[in-house]
């Protein structure tokens, strides 16, 4: 038993050694797409960074504190510029969401196909880059993964601060109690239901504590471009659909869905195949994408890319023609 568990951890530390090194190139390559495409990034974020340290700045970005306290500490701790301290934040929760996203891909699959799955997402995630500041959204990938494993690990006290964290970096993060909720649901008895849902709103706490007092102090400030955009979202994918192959470079309001291509297809494919953790977690995608289309601006294709934590996943297991089960060893029923 313990060789077993020694040979365990000489593989995972190989396994570190060999595909960190190469998570590091994927988030230089990613930070370097990046800039290229937000000639923004030399022009408003300096400016942008001062408002946003004074809480002069508009919702919801200023509400996302952790998206420019943290640069702030980069360029406090090491001299660096506004411009250099963002790239670092960038590179770094970038670099760490590949790497985790890897270890989490491994309660599944090998390390080759765990790898091929953070190649998908690396090489979609320029597809994402507009010529837009949104530095939260490295951080967010980052503790969304985090998160997701916390639930399906059972691991609260890592949950509970990764939501806590998460309160502080985007309101994204607060979807995930109903992942928990999800997953820990038992349709036949309406008590334990009761009880499952009185726990997923213990798990929501934490980011009610860190989300809601930001929100309060932020109160007056004004909305970047508003926070109802059902109506123009619809119009501009119905403008967007009929001009996809004709100017691929301007069919921005569907880039949400091309993002994932087939493995949205082969995700569903591979429903039956996917442990309960996935299945469960998918029910998430319908909401998901329904509350940005009714909030975000869905042109904004970065905005899925948290549901690749659970596409890809489902949709290797079709690829592979693996069958899944549940970490815990729980079932259905």
């Amino acid at each position: 038993m313990a060789d077993d568990r020694q040979e365990r951890l000489f593989s995972l530390d190989r396994e570190f050694l060999l595909f960190a090194p190469v998570y590091l190139a994927l988030s230089y390559l990613n930070l370097a797409v990046k800039l290229w495409q937000t000639p923004a990034w030399f022009s408003l974020l300096d400016r942008n960074h001062k408002l946003l340290l004074q809480f002069q700045y508009t919702n919801n970005e200023q509400s996302r504190i952790a998206q420019f306290y943290v640069p702030e500490l980069f360029r406090q701790l090491f001299g660096l510029s506004v411009s250099h301290a963002y790239m670092l934040n960038r590179f770094l929760f970038l670099f760490l969401a590949l790497l985790l996203f890897h270890r989490y891909l491994r309660k599944w699959f090998s390390p080759a196909e765990s790898f091929a799955g953070v190649l998908f997402l690396a090489a979609i995630l320029p597809f994402t880059y507009m010529n837009c500041l949104q530095e939260s959204a490295p951080q967010l990938f980052f503790l969304f993964v985090v998160a997701l494993a916390a639930i399906r690990d059972e691991r609260p006290v890592l949950l509970a601060v990764t939501l806590f964290l998460g309160g502080m970096v985007n309101e994204t993060m607060f979807i995930l109690p109903a992942a928990y909720f999800f997953y820990h649901i038992r349709w036949e008895r309406p008590v334990a239901m009761l009880m499952t849902a009185g726990r997923s709103l213990l798990v929501g706490v934490p980011i009610m504590l860190s989300l809601f007092p930001i929100r309060w102090m932020n109160r007056d400030r004004p909305h970047l471009g508003g926070a109802w955009h059902w109506p123009d979202n619809w119009q501009g994918i119905l403008r967007d659909a009929g001009r996809a192959f004709e100017a691929p470079h301007q069919a921005f309001y569907v880039y949400f869905i091309l993002l994932f291509g087939f493995f949205w297809i082969y995700a569903i494919l591979g429903y039956r195949r996917s442990p309960l953790f996935l299945r469960r977690a998918f029910w998430l995608a319908p909401l998901f994408i329904l509350a940005h289309l009714i909030t975000g601006i869905i042109k904004e294709s970065r905005q899925m890319v948290p549901l690749a934590y659970i596409i890809i996943p489902m949709a290797l297991f079709f690829l592979l023609e693996k069958k899944g089960s549940a970490p815990t060893g729980r079932t259905d029923e």
